[in-house]
């Protein structure tokens, strides 16, 4: 009796290693995600903390003001080009997360094909099996 062999295991193999190279894109997306969330929650820390220090000053001179309405508004900036820098990793993280979903399906696709023959393969070595069986019988049958 032939053992089982999957005609389409290296195509199985190689889309599995798809997969695992697409997971792995995806880390380094994670951490810039991370990273700018930090960036943009600092920024939102220091324009409060500007706008507090300018509550708090009892005296404050009009050079100073006018200091810190240019460093609110450089952060205003630097948070709307921020802001863009956000959203260009969303994008870039629903696009990978989008490979990933296709790898799987590919590698699930396989899966299932293996399975498929398997079933396939298992149906045939019953039937043989059994005529191998059903033949012994009759030449014992006939001996007697």
């Amino acid at each position: 009796m032939k053992r089982f062999e999957f005609h389409l295991a290296k195509v199985r193999d190689y889309r599995r290693q798809r997969l695992e190279m697409e997971e792995a894109k995806l880390q380094p997306i994670f951490a810039q995600r991370q990273a700018l969330e930090s960036e943009s929650a600092r920024l939102d820390r220091e324009a409060v903390e500007t706008r507090k220090s300018l509550l708090t000053t009892v005296s404050a001179q009009s050079q100073d003001l006018a200091a810190m309405d240019l460093y609110l508004r450089h952060l205003g900036v630097t948070k709307k080009k921020h802001s863009v820098k956000v959203e260009d990793c969303r994008i870039k993280l629903g696009e990978q997360q989008k490979m990933i979903v296709e790898a799987r399906r590919a590698v699930r696709l396989m899966e299932i094909l293996e399975e498929r023959q398997h079933r396939e393969w298992r149906t045939s070595v019953d039937r043989e099996q059994e005529n191998l069986s059903s033949e012994l019988y009759l030449a014992r049958w006939k001996r007697n």
